[in-house]
């Protein structure tokens, strides 16, 4: 893989992870929904795996691009673990739920830090509650398509970038 090639594919990652970062933006701010605490660590992953794009395109050379792929692909992983929680959080009967949690900003006041972390990583019951859809599938299904895409992306990047290191010694 040469030089351009590999900023074309860091340039389109990129503009898919604004294009998603800009909608979870519209739909709180436009639509009025709240992320849940799911949602909030599945918009941090992206951001990561958005601000690693970027740090690829800086690269002045494709020695480190490796290492590039490597954390898009680890923050990929976290975004599709927080996504598949919230998706098996969404199938669970009503009676089955936890409870709901205040908003974030309250959880922060109010509640110590791992119950903060916990509803970070485990969800609450706001995160079961599927309240938009897109051609049957809610939101954290569209978000795990995201995340699987740019892991598949970012490993083919990976195996390339290795094939080319295997070839040049």
């Amino acid at each position: 893989m040469n030089k351009p090639i590999y900023r074309k594919i860091q340039n389109l990652l990129l503009l898919v992870t604004i294009f998603v970062l800009t909608t979870a933006l519209y739909f709180e701010y436009g639509k009025g929904l709240q992320p849940c605490p799911l949602c909030l660590m599945q918009r941090f992953c992206t951001f990561l795996f958005g601000f690693f794009c970027l740090t690829g395109l800086c690269l002045s050379s494709l020695r480190r691009a490796r290492r590039v792929a490597v954390l898009q692909m680890m923050f990929a992983i976290c975004g599709i673990y927080f996504a598949s929680r919230q998706i098996w959080l969404q199938s669970l009967p009503v009676d089955q739920t936890a409870a709901c949690m205040p908003s974030l900003d309250m959880l922060i006041h109010y509640f110590s830090k791992t119950q903060v972390l916990t509803a970070l990583f485990w969800g609450t019951g706001d995160c079961a509650e599927a309240s938009w859809r897109f051609l049957g599938l809610s939101i954290p299904v569209w978000s795990t398509i995201y995340f699987i895409m740019m892991f598949l992306v970012s490993g083919f990047v990976f195996g390339c970038l290795g094939q080319q290191t295997r070839e040049n010694k």
